[in-house]
Protein backbone atom coordinates (compact mmCIF):
# COMPACT_ATOMS: atom_id res chain seq x y z
CA UNK A 1 0.00 0.00 0.00
CA UNK A 2 2.80 2.49 0.77
CA UNK A 3 4.13 2.01 -2.78
CA UNK A 4 1.14 3.98 -3.99
CA UNK A 5 1.93 7.06 -1.89
CA UNK A 6 4.55 8.53 -4.27
CA UNK A 7 2.36 7.72 -7.26
CA UNK A 8 -0.56 9.63 -5.77
CA UNK A 9 1.67 12.54 -4.81
CA UNK A 10 3.05 12.67 -8.34
CA UNK A 11 -0.49 12.71 -9.73
CA UNK A 12 -1.43 15.46 -7.29
CA UNK A 13 1.50 17.55 -8.54
CA UNK A 14 0.48 16.87 -12.13
CA UNK A 15 -3.07 18.08 -11.46
CA UNK A 16 -1.76 21.20 -9.73
CA UNK A 17 0.41 22.00 -12.75
CA UNK A 18 -2.58 21.50 -15.02
CA UNK A 19 -4.76 23.69 -12.83
CA UNK A 20 -2.23 26.52 -12.98
CA UNK A 21 -2.05 26.26 -16.76
CA UNK A 22 -5.82 26.24 -17.10
CA UNK A 23 -6.02 29.26 -14.80
CA UNK A 24 -3.60 31.13 -17.06
CA UNK A 25 -5.28 29.99 -20.27
CA UNK A 26 -8.69 31.19 -19.12
CA UNK A 27 -7.23 34.58 -18.19
CA UNK A 28 -5.81 34.82 -21.70
CA UNK A 29 -9.11 33.98 -23.36
CA UNK A 30 -10.92 36.61 -21.27
CA UNK A 31 -8.46 39.19 -22.60
CA UNK A 32 -8.70 37.85 -26.16
CA UNK A 33 -12.49 38.09 -26.23
CA UNK A 34 -12.45 41.54 -24.64
CA UNK A 35 -10.14 42.73 -27.41
CA UNK A 36 -12.32 41.11 -30.07
CA UNK A 37 -15.38 42.95 -28.68
CA UNK A 38 -13.55 46.27 -28.96
CA UNK A 39 -12.40 45.48 -32.49
CA UNK A 40 -15.91 44.40 -33.54
CA UNK A 41 -17.32 47.69 -32.22
CA UNK A 42 -14.81 49.47 -34.48
CA UNK A 43 -15.92 47.35 -37.42
CA UNK A 44 -12.75 45.25 -37.43
CA UNK A 45 -12.83 41.47 -37.58
CA UNK A 46 -9.73 39.31 -37.27
CA UNK A 47 -9.66 35.54 -36.93
CA UNK A 48 -6.17 34.58 -35.74
CA UNK A 49 -4.75 35.50 -32.36
CA UNK A 50 -1.76 37.23 -33.95
CA UNK A 51 -4.06 39.26 -36.20
CA UNK A 52 -6.24 40.29 -33.25
CA UNK A 53 -3.25 41.62 -31.32
CA UNK A 54 -1.81 43.34 -34.38
CA UNK A 55 -5.12 45.06 -35.08
CA UNK A 56 -5.63 45.92 -31.41
CA UNK A 57 -2.25 47.62 -31.30
CA UNK A 58 -2.69 49.42 -34.62
CA UNK A 59 -6.36 50.41 -34.43
CA UNK A 60 -6.97 50.79 -30.70
CA UNK A 61 -3.74 51.54 -28.87
CA UNK A 62 -1.77 53.55 -31.44
CA UNK A 63 -4.60 56.10 -31.91
CA UNK A 64 -4.81 56.40 -28.09
CA UNK A 65 -8.24 54.79 -27.66
CA UNK A 66 -6.86 52.57 -24.89
CA UNK A 67 -3.63 52.63 -22.88
CA UNK A 68 -0.49 50.99 -24.29
CA UNK A 69 -0.10 48.88 -21.17
CA UNK A 70 -3.17 46.89 -22.18
CA UNK A 71 -1.63 45.86 -25.49
CA UNK A 72 1.72 44.99 -23.93
CA UNK A 73 0.11 43.00 -21.11
CA UNK A 74 -2.17 41.16 -23.53
CA UNK A 75 0.72 40.22 -25.81
CA UNK A 76 2.76 39.07 -22.80
CA UNK A 77 -0.15 36.93 -21.65
CA UNK A 78 -0.59 35.54 -25.18
CA UNK A 79 3.07 34.56 -25.39
CA UNK A 80 2.97 32.95 -21.96
CA UNK A 81 -0.16 31.00 -22.90
CA UNK A 82 1.52 29.77 -26.11
CA UNK A 83 4.61 28.72 -24.15
CA UNK A 84 2.56 26.88 -21.56
CA UNK A 85 0.56 25.08 -24.27
CA UNK A 86 3.47 24.04 -26.47
CA UNK A 87 6.60 23.88 -24.33
CA UNK A 88 7.41 20.87 -22.19
CA UNK A 89 8.09 23.23 -19.27
CA UNK A 90 6.58 26.52 -18.30
CA UNK A 91 8.16 29.32 -16.29
CA UNK A 92 4.84 30.37 -14.82
CA UNK A 93 4.31 30.23 -11.09
CA UNK A 94 1.14 30.59 -9.02
CA UNK A 95 2.13 34.23 -8.55
CA UNK A 96 2.40 34.91 -12.29
CA UNK A 97 -0.90 33.21 -13.03
CA UNK A 98 -2.54 35.25 -10.26
CA UNK A 99 -1.03 38.36 -11.85
CA UNK A 100 -2.48 37.31 -15.19
CA UNK A 101 -5.93 37.00 -13.63
CA UNK A 102 -5.62 40.47 -12.10
CA UNK A 103 -4.49 41.89 -15.45
CA UNK A 104 -7.31 40.09 -17.30
CA UNK A 105 -9.88 41.55 -14.89
CA UNK A 106 -8.52 45.08 -15.46
CA UNK A 107 -8.31 44.55 -19.22
CA UNK A 108 -11.92 43.38 -19.54
CA UNK A 109 -13.08 46.28 -17.36
CA UNK A 110 -11.20 48.70 -19.63
CA UNK A 111 -12.81 47.09 -22.68
CA UNK A 112 -16.24 47.47 -21.10
CA UNK A 113 -15.49 51.12 -20.32
CA UNK A 114 -14.41 51.72 -23.90
CA UNK A 115 -17.52 50.01 -25.28
CA UNK A 116 -19.89 51.89 -22.97
CA UNK A 117 -18.41 55.17 -24.15
CA UNK A 118 -19.23 54.12 -27.73
CA UNK A 119 -22.93 53.27 -27.24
Amino acid sequence: MTDEVPIHLERADEFLRDARLLFESRSYYAVFHGAKAVLFRLGIERKSHHAVWGAFGEMVVNPGLMEKRYHKGAVDLFLSRVESDYSPRTKDTPETTQGFLIFATEFVAACRGFLQGRD
